[in-house]
């Protein structure tokens, strides 16, 4: 990992992994849990409603912004591509504070800067991922 440490890019403070490749990117947003309920009212119960977990019926979405890939030779980021592991380490002070991690997910959005050869800007500017849901490690 001390190899990746080191080739992160200026003000990143967050690597992401998807599908054993890592990425570095400098903002990630739409990290949130959500659980789906289901309420009735029980007979002989009348205090209040019960309530009971439903599956999931819609998938969250996480956003990566302003990034560039860490691993591997090819860009494999495309629209419809499935993630079948992905991880968000949080980093601090060049060790992880966090990590957030889903199972199951699929790329929806996928942009790039403008091509310039007279500027190095970062090469993805941001990638959406519908995913299963979060879960903090």
């Amino acid at each position: 990992m001390s190899g990746v440490q080191n080739s992160i890019i200026t003000n990143s403070n967050f690597i992401v992994t998807l599908n054993l490749l890592v990425f570095s990117f400098s903002k990630v947003t739409n990290i949130t849990g959500k659980l789906e309920l289901e309420t009735f009212e029980e007979g002989g119960y009348n205090e209040s409603p019960r309530f009971f977990r439903k599956p999931k019926t819609s998938f969250d979405t996480l956003v990566l912004e302003k990034g560039m890939q860490m691993s591997g030779s090819e860009n494999i980021l495309r629209i419809g591509m499935p993630v079948n592991a992905g991880a968000v380490l949080v980093m601090h002070n060049g060790s992880i504070s966090k990590t957030y991690a889903f199972e199951y997910g699929l790329i929806t959005k996928w942009e790039t800067n403008d091509l310039d050869a007279m500027h190095s800007d970062v090469f993805v500017r941001r990638v959406e991922i519908s995913h299963t849901g979060l879960i903090e490690i």
